[in-house]
């Protein structure tokens, strides 16, 4: 029995953009709620706790809180 080379598969860009698509860490569509985008963010314990006595020493929101810092990014 001879021992043959594996042949050469090219997969469909379509095949792959599917595969990439549906990894944990792929493209995911935006969820959005109204006018407003739906993220997942990882932060620090000790980051968001400041963040949480932020917001309520101005009775606001987590999500306000945060959209009030990215406002002021230049």
């Amino acid at each position: 029995m001879a021992i043959l080379p594996k042949p050469a598969v090219v997969p469909a860009k379509d095949d792959v953009g599917e595969f990439i698509d549906r990894a944990p860490d792929g493209r995911k569509p935006i969820k959005r709620a109204g006018r407003k985008s739906v993220i997942s963010v990882s932060i620090d314990p000790v980051v968001l706790s400041r963040l949480d006595e932020w917001a309520k020493s101005r009775g606001i929101s987590r999500a306000a809180a945060i959209a009030v810092a990215v406002a002021k990014l230049k």
